[in-house]
């Protein structure tokens, strides 16, 4: 028996805007043991993003989440693979007309689960969709979709139009000429870094923090105060994916002068139409006259950061500030949770000394303001994990468990029977803990206190070994911690203290000032907001992001309102807007297709948004000085499309 057929009491569904679900009929008769993939073929109605939502239930109501994004008014295949309901991942691959897949929740087995439901989540509008077919199989589908063109010949979306659209090749060369030879310069009080004149420190020739006595702030190589208004993504690239959907594409040149639009990453190729309309508009000098162009663009809007995932070549060649995201961070091969390494490991330490080593080519910089260790972990998706508990049940020898299992043999004085006691459980010896033991921290309540302690070991050795090996190699630039999605649990300030500057992401229509005090307190650190942003459907685009409002002049007022009243926050230094770019129509390498970027894929700025931009970008230092107020006019926000 290979495919399982799952019939539906409905075909099609039609949600309110609260989103919703209903409940899989018919679960009794399926045989998940010989079963490796979920598979469904669905037709999204709505020319938006609409999330399709699987939830895998436990007996006692726990559950799985698997939300998945597919490509809108086309039927496509989508398939889940049964192996990731254990939730080791957070994120699965693409498949063509899959974007991004969310996995949540609690983990399970295939025997564990007793009913499945399907859904999704709010939207500003009511959501339809339409099942074709649903089934179990054992081998994974192919991913067949039909031929429809979606994308027009400048990587625009064909099923839309709106104001500012390239309707010609003509027009698009004749704009992005127009943009190379308008030099503009930071405000007279602004310092050659962008730092502000009217409050000045002792210089150091490079970027540090300092508190005044009411604030934190950066402090830029010459001693001005520094408040980092940044710019993530600050290249020309937007990738979008093209394997399995060449024949939704319009155009797609097969000349050697374009040879730049295409690349492969990891057995995927993809196609970049920016690259493309670079290409028609300057030839072999696309990227010198795109440095120039977009180094005057950041003056002119009044950014003076050059935020994370930026462009090499474009720091090298512009005189802006930046921050660097160190790759490659070191892990080991057995894992405790996740991407969580075997930190007691020496193999850890081995992989922290080699990952610091990049560092060389930057630390005389000083217009590097500080680097980034890694950015959104995936062991701290998961809330108030547990990962000492996660690393007992691993049924492989790690270092970090002989580790755990001296800290106890210590705690209990080597008595056994304390520990049994203790914990109750009949053991002979401690090194018994080397075989798998399952959900430890429920066998009571001081082995669940043991675990925790442990856990924040762990985390605190994770950080550490890493900061003490590029610090060995950098000592005069910030360590900007780990760009954390957010503080899923309070573990996650163990080892904090060896960073410069915390950083986390911080997606919200404004900063929760008590939120980011508490954040600087528990870390003794000032904090920088790595990423936010806002997104609308009014344009060419079928998805919001994580934060949504109904128009450009709407992503104005958002972003006027976020940056000006987080410059009032005493603890903040900075914030930076995911992206200067939209993503591609049919996705980047995860499936993301957010319209949220200050420029479009023929590079040109939603002005509307823009226009906001500059202006509160121009009053960020009298803001954060509280000689002005911050701005009062938030945009209504409209449910996310997008995860």
């Amino acid at each position: 028996m290979l495919r399982q057929s799952i019939d539906l009491e409905q075909t099609r569904f039609e949600f309110p805007p609260e989103g919703g679900e209903i409940v899989v009929a018919g679960m009794q008769e399926l045989d998940w043991s010989k079963a490796n993939y979920l598979i469904c073929k669905i037709e999204t109605k709505n020319e938006w993003l609409v999330p399709l939502i699987f939830r895998f239930y436990k007996e006692q109501d726990e559950y799985l989440q698997v939300t998945m994004g597919t490509i809108p008014q086309t039927e496509v295949i989508v398939s889940f693979p049964l192996s990731a309901l254990d939730r080791q991942k957070v994120f699965l691959p693409r498949t063509p007309g899959k974007l991004k897949t969310l996995i949540s929740g609690t983990g399970l087995s295939k025997e564990e689960i007793s009913r499945i439901t399907i859904g999704t989540s709010k939207s500003f509008q009511s959501q339809l969709f339409e099942i074709k077919d649903l089934y179990l199989d054992v081998e994974e589908p192919e991913y067949l979709l039909p031929d429809k063109v979606m994308v027009d010949s400048f990587g625009q979306s064909k099923w839309k139009d709106w104001p500012g659209k390239t309707n010609s090749e003509s027009e698009l060369v004749t704009y992005l000429n127009q943009q190379v030879g308008v030099e503009k310069k930071f405000p007279s009080e602004w310092s050659a870094y962008g730092g502000w004149k009217k409050k000045q420190f002792d210089s150091t020739g490079f970027f540090r923090t300092e508190h005044d006595g009411s604030r934190w702030w950066l402090i830029d190589p010459e001693g001005y105060a520094f408040w980092s208004v940044g710019l993530d993504c600050v290249r020309p690239e937007i990738q979008g994916l093209l394997e399995g959907l060449e024949k939704q594409y319009e155009w797609l040149s097969e000349t050697d002068e374009y040879k730049d639009m295409y690349y492969q990453e990891k057995d995927l190729q993809f196609v970049d139409y920016s690259i493309a309309n670079l290409i028609r508009a300057f030839g072999n000098s696309y990227r010198e006259k795109w440095n120039v162009m977009t180094e005057n663009r950041l003056i002119e809007w009044r950014i003076n950061t050059v935020g994370n995932w930026s462009s090499g070549d474009f720091i090298k060649n512009t005189k802006l500030p930046y921050v660097w995201p160190l790759k490659d961070f070191p892990g080991t091969k057995k894992k405790i949770f996740r991407d969580f390494p075997d930190a007691f490991s020496e193999e850890y330490v081995a992989e922290a000394k080699k990952y610091a080593k990049q560092l060389e080519e930057f630390k005389d910089d000083p217009y590097m303001i500080g680097y980034f260790l890694t950015n959104e972990p995936l062991w701290a998706f998961a809330e108030n994990v547990n990962l000492a508990e996660e690393l007992l049940e691993k049924n492989e020898i790690l270092s970090s468990k002989f580790v755990f299992i001296d800290r106890m043999r210590k705690k209990y004085n080597g008595n056994i029977e304390r520990f049994n006691q203790a914990w109750n459980v009949s053991f002979n010896d401690f090194k018994e803990l080397l075989a798998p033991l399952k959900k430890s921290s429920t066998l009571s309540q001081q082995a669940k206190d043991d675990l925790e302690a442990f856990t924040r070991e762990l985390i605190y050795k994770y950080t550490e070994v890493v900061c003490q090996a590029v610090k060995e190699i950098d000592c005069r630039h910030l360590n900007l911690g780990m760009r954390y999605a957010w503080i899923s649990s309070e573990f996650i300030f163990e080892g904090s203290s060896l960073f410069d500057v915390f950083t986390l992401n911080n997606y919200s229509m404004v900063p929760n000032k008590e939120d980011i005090m508490e954040i600087s307190e528990k870390s003794g650190l000032p904090v920088l907001i790595g990423e936010f942003h806002f997104g609308s459907v009014d344009a060419g685009l079928p998805a919001t992001g994580l934060k949504g409002v109904a128009s450009q002049e709407d992503r104005a007022k958002a972003y006027r309102y976020y940056i000006e009243n987080a410059a009032t926050i005493p603890s903040l230094i900075g914030a930076h807007y995911f992206t200067l770019y939209d993503q591609s129509v049919l996705g980047r390498f995860d499936g993301e297709n957010f319209q949220i970027g200050l420029l479009d894929v023929c590079h040109k700025p939603y002005e509307n948004f823009t226009n906001g931009i500059t202006k509160s970008n121009e009053r960020i230092y009298s803001v954060a000085a509280g000689t002005q107020q911050p701005y009062t006019h938030n945009a209504k926000e409209i449910p996310r499309i997008g995860f």
